[in-house]
């Protein structure tokens, strides 16, 4: 259980070029969906080219919230964002959001209070999904099987193969200093493929937190906590339906929307047979 004089950090990345609908789009779900426990919204502000333009976004916000110029003009993409966050409030306890999530459930923060306690990282969705062998067994269609066999086996060095236990970093609830105690390299993230690294990888946010001594943890809208074994029982990312998201994002979008026969090839390389 959550035990803090503090009040958690709620963290949203307001990412500038994608526009303003996906803010306008996350503080609709925000307002519409209780978050069940007191907390500080912080919106990052994200690859703007200038505080006016921040200031234009702002006065289309009618909600109280910490703001955080992230103005960087390097784009590291939200994993830069989140380090920066950390590194201002190490002491606070904060929920991690991307870009593209928002809630889909009455009491979403409460959930993850409802489990946490020291040395835990809480995920809303995860996976055992390994990006090397995605390619070595040619899930990308797009691309011939030679490219793949070639990318599979380069990635392989920094991605394990299936199964790959890992928490996806579009909604996770950590300490700020428990994140920054992790010592990554935070210049690679300039790359977008080091940000898979980052979530997914050898060396990532998962495995890097297990061998520190983290638990990985996941949540459902059931307010059910399951551990890595029991993972694919959650209902959640890339899971039958999904019907016990807490958030919803552009991935499971991406499942939602898709046919029978593609959900199935996805819910395999996410979980293997479920």
């Amino acid at each position: 259980m959550y035990d803090s004089t503090d009040k958690p950090i709620v963290a949203y990345i307001a990412y500038e070029p994608y526009g303003i609908e996906y803010l306008e789009r996350f503080i609709k779900h925000y307002n519409n969906f209780n978050s069940g426990y007191e907390h500080d919204l912080l919106i990052c502000f994200k690859q703007f080219e200038n505080s006016e333009k921040i200031k234009k976004w702002e006065k289309k916000l009618s909600i109280n919230y910490l703001k955080f110029d992230d103005s960087n003009q390097i784009n590291d993409f939200d994993i830069g964002s989140y380090f920066r966050i950390a590194e201002k409030y190490p002491d606070r306890h904060i929920l991690f959001l991307d870009t593209h999530t928002r809630p889909n459930t009455i009491n979403w923060l409460k959930i993850f209070l409802n489990h946490y306690s020291e040395k835990k990282i809480i995920g809303a969705t995860a996976s055992y999904a390994s990006l090397s062998s995605q390619f070595l067994n040619f899930y990308y269609t797009q691309h011939s099987k030679f490219q793949q066999i070639r990318w599979g086996l380069k990635h392989l060095i920094n991605v394990k193969l299936f199964p790959n236990p890992h928490i996806r970093t579009t909604g996770f609830f950590m300490k700020g200093k428990d994140l920054i105690s992790l010592n990554f390299n935070r210049n690679k993230f300039i790359k977008k493929i080091e940000t898979n690294y980052f979530e997914g990888g050898r060396n990532g946010l998962s495995n890097k937190s297990i061998k520190n001594g983290f638990d990985l943890l996941l949540v459902n809208s059931d307010n059910q906590l399951f551990k890595i074994k029991d993972w694919h029982k959650s209902k959640t990312f890339c899971i039958n339906n999904q019907e016990k998201l807490i958030f919803i994002d552009n991935r499971t979008e991406e499942y939602s929307n898709s046919s029978l026969d593609v959900q199935k090839k996805m819910a395999k390389f996410t979980w293997g047979k479920i």
